[in-house]
């Protein structure tokens, strides 16, 4: 099983890095951003930085966490539950 999943792990890396990804890196702006939804909405601390960011790159967010319902100002686009 340790030899699967060393493996493993360089054939995931390179599968990510043929997706049409844009890596988002932290900047002070999005950390003000992040700091902004963590105040202003009952979001996790991980959950405020996601939302920043799908902010700050005008990106539509595919979810089904209900935490994010309460950000208005997001565009979301909601997956079913199970």
């Amino acid at each position: 099983v340790t030899g699967v999943q060393t493996c493993a792990l360089p054939i995931s890396y390179f599968l990510c890095q043929a997706l049409p990804i844009t890596w988002v890196h932290e900047t002070p702006g999005l950390l003000e951003l992040a700091a902004r939804m963590k105040a202003s909405f009952p979001l996790s601390l991980g959950d405020a930085w996601i939302a920043a960011t799908a902010l700050q790159c005008d990106a539509v967010l595919v979810h089904k966490d209900p935490e994010f319902k309460s950000v208005s100002e997001l565009q979301q686009e909601l997956l079913p539950y199970k």
